[in-house]
């Protein structure tokens, strides 16, 4: 069945390789993002989320109204933020959760009022939503809230699968200007091939991490339709 699947945050990294698979498969994809990739067999709106949370309604419901009848949800925005809490200033704090945060709930919550069939959800947050790191602490809170958030959403009946899948380091443009040491990072493609694997079959809820160094999958929880563990 062809499906209508909106990535956000699919303009690079593995988002842009989910499209890709997706694209591939026949499937109808709309990606978001700051800057529109080179994939034509996709659908692109621009949208940058910002600490502006007043304009952010309107930005979802744009994209939203011209791309209807979602099945699937793919949220793999993120940005990287470091320094130590008071060395992030107002707008950095409010981006962070924005991003985070609030644009998934906003999503999902739209969603689920547009649709009349169980809307699939697909949460990418990051080995920051289970590791504390110093200099990373709104990043590892807005990721350990995403993570959450997908653990509660499992509990309405109303919502279709929820995925949760917390990639390590993955050799994308996130670490340009850095001096981070990616050799060991995880091929986005790869990423990319064990979240659509991780995403079939019949569950209700599943936590993964895709954990590098070496590369492979461990599965936290599953649990099937009637929240039993499997």
């Amino acid at each position: 069945m062809k499906k209508n699947i909106l990535i956000v945050g699919g303009t690079s990294g593995v988002g842009l390789e989910l499209a890709r698979h997706y694209t591939t498969d026949g499937h109808n994809v709309c990606i978001t993002g700051r800057k529109s990739p080179s994939l034509p067999e996709a659908t692109y709106q621009e949208l940058s989320i910002t600490q502006d949370s007043a304009q952010l309604p309107q930005d979802l419901d744009r994209i939203l109204d011209r791309f209807e009848n979602v099945h699937t949800l793919v949220y793999a925005a993120g940005f990287l933020q470091r320094g130590h809490i008071d060395e992030l200033n107002d707008d950095d704090l409010g981006s962070m959760v924005n991003v985070g945060l609030l644009a998934p709930m906003m999503l999902i919550q739209r969603l689920k009022n547009r649709t009349n069939h169980p809307l699939k959800i697909m949460l990418i947050t990051s080995s920051s939503q289970y590791t504390p790191r110093e200099f990373e602490p709104a990043y590892c809170a807005a990721k350990s809230a995403m993570g959450m958030l997908g653990a509660s959403l499992v509990r309405d009946k109303g919502l279709g699968k929820v995925l949760v899948a917390a990639p390590s380091g993955i050799q994308t443009p996130f670490w340009k200007s850095t001096d981070e040491d990616t050799k060991t990072m995880l091929d986005p493609q790869w990423v990319a091939d064990q979240i659509v694997d991780l995403s079939s079959g019949n569950f209700k809820y599943k936590y993964a991490k895709i954990l590098r160094d070496p590369a492979r999958v461990e599965v936290v929880e599953c649990l099937n339709n009637d929240l039993i563990r499997i």
